[in-house]
């Protein structure tokens, strides 16, 4: 049975319930907790290195240091899918305990082994991002059956800050804790696991599924696979989901390197900027997804045929950004930078919150299942850009940084990224067709 709020929005805009901000809240909480368990290398990654080599963890072996960080992103993309059946079966609440229950698991193993095996500890790591992957999928689900077609782009895009909100905290505060535990791994990693912990609790005690009016046009009702997979052959979904993984491709390529950039010397092709200055405004700028509910708020705010534009103007812009990456020019510099932020503004804010408007017919277990494939996405956007960087890398390590070979690993795709967003557009309705339908609805063709 469908939910019988989506007919009456035809014919005026549903209310935001007070009590989904709190359950919007305490579900961005449990992202950004499994963010400081998975990114809290990057700001301790020298006195942690110095430590294995040291022999604090006599089974650390160099060669697999790059797996720390690699296999977090390689669990959660295994597990995508997999959490659109626990949705299914156990609703978004439960598949997001069951995420952060996960990452715990993940996060004690690192923490008791941190100190005397490192294969069983990079075990930890991967199950870890078993649990990231639940909870980004399932919290979305948790957002989307609270807001209305006129508020969800806004929430769904304040829930998509998790990462830069998690990644940039982290990397804020991770030096001064790992000080505070007189440089104990041990406990530095206890931190985090205890954090999840308090904010799991938190969550179940807090969150429920809404009732009555409460619902939005995405109904709670959990249907079977059966019935929601006709919802899946929209055309607009599926260029929307390889645009995703285009646009964290590129993203991914681009703010990975972009602090070693900042500290070469000009010289060597870069700007020259000490580390405190490259680590504080590097970490800024790749924090701009940190701008999503603007973008959100545009996107509720644009009528739902043109809907598809803020997503070309997200894709396009990130793609100059590229265009123009690398020189170290000022003004190109602050060009980019601009650019870049623009970009994700509209990406981090549009993408996510356009899923259930595509498949809201189908309740949480659709809305699920399309996070899961927009994961999907994600990930395999993400795991090659070490790969295809690998010549510009080479070239600052060289000290004669060639911006082309940027240039030529990222705009073209880009470019695909754009024709893809071009996909996106609403076909137009036949006559009779097109009435009643809520706003942010396609016509799904």
């Amino acid at each position: 049975m469908s939910n019988p709020n989506a007919v009456a929005a035809a014919d005026a805009p549903m209310k935001t319930p007070g009590y989904a901000w709190p359950c919007l809240i305490v579900s961005l909480l449990c992202a950004v907790s499994i963010v400081f368990a998975w990114q809290w290398l990057p700001g301790v990654t020298f006195p942690v290195f110095s430590g294995w080599e040291a022999g604090i963890n006599p089974t650390f072996q160099a060669p697999m240091m790059a797996n720390v960080m690699g296999l977090v992103p390689i669990g959660a993309l295994i597990m995508a899918f997999p959490t659109s059946i626990l949705v299914r079966k156990w609703g978004p609440k439960m598949a997001t305990c069951t995420g952060m229950i996960l990452a715990i698991i993940g996060q004690v193993i690192c923490s008791v082994f941190a100190a005397t095996d490192f294969t069983v500890f990079l075990a930890g790591r991967f199950i870890l991002g078993l649990g990231l992957s639940t909870t980004v999928v399932a919290g979305p689900t948790c957002v989307s059956v609270w807001f209305p077609h006129g508020t969800r782009g806004r929430a769904m895009a304040i829930w998509s800050t998790w990462a830069p909100i998690g990644i940039f905290t982290i990397n804020a505060i991770s030096s001064s804790v790992l000080g505070a535990v007189g440089g104990d791994m041990t406990m530095f990693l206890w931190i985090w696991a205890i954090v999840m912990v308090v904010i799991l609790v938190l969550f179940f005690f807090v969150f429920r599924e809404p009732k009555g009016d409460e619902v939005s046009e995405v109904s709670p009702e959990r249907k079977s696979f059966r019935e929601v997979l006709p919802l899946f052959k929209s055309r607009q979904l599926w260029c929307l989901i390889i645009m995703f993984a285009i646009f964290n491709y590129m993203n991914y390529a681009f703010s990975q390197y972009l602090k070693t950039w900042l500290q070469l010397s000009t010289n060597a092709g870069g700007m020259g900027w000490d580390v405190g200055m490259a680590g504080i405004l590097g970490g800024l700028i790749c924090a701009c997804g940190a701008l999503a509910p603007l973008g959100g708020f545009i996107l509720d705010k644009t009528p739902k045929h043109l809907k598809y534009i803020c997503v070309i103007a997200g894709i396009t812009s990130l793609t100059i950004c590229c265009a123009l990456a690398f020189h170290n020019s000022v003004p190109m510099f602050i060009a980019y930078v601009l650019f870049f932020c623009i970009g994700n503004m509209f990406l981090n804010g549009c993408c996510r919150p356009m899923v259930p408007s595509y498949v809201f017919k189908g309740g949480a277990t659709a809305v699920g299942l399309g996070l899961s494939f927009l994961t999907i996405g994600q990930y395999i956007g993400q795991i090659p850009t070490s790969y295809v960087m690998h010549n510009f890398v080479d070239s600052m390590a060289f000290g004669m940084t060639d911006p082309m070979l940027a240039f030529w690993a990222l705009v073209p795709v880009g470019v695909i990224g754009i024709l893809f967003s071009l996909g996106m557009k609403p076909s137009k309705p036949k006559a009779g067709e097109g009435a009643g339908k809520p706003q942010g609805a396609p016509e799904g063709k």
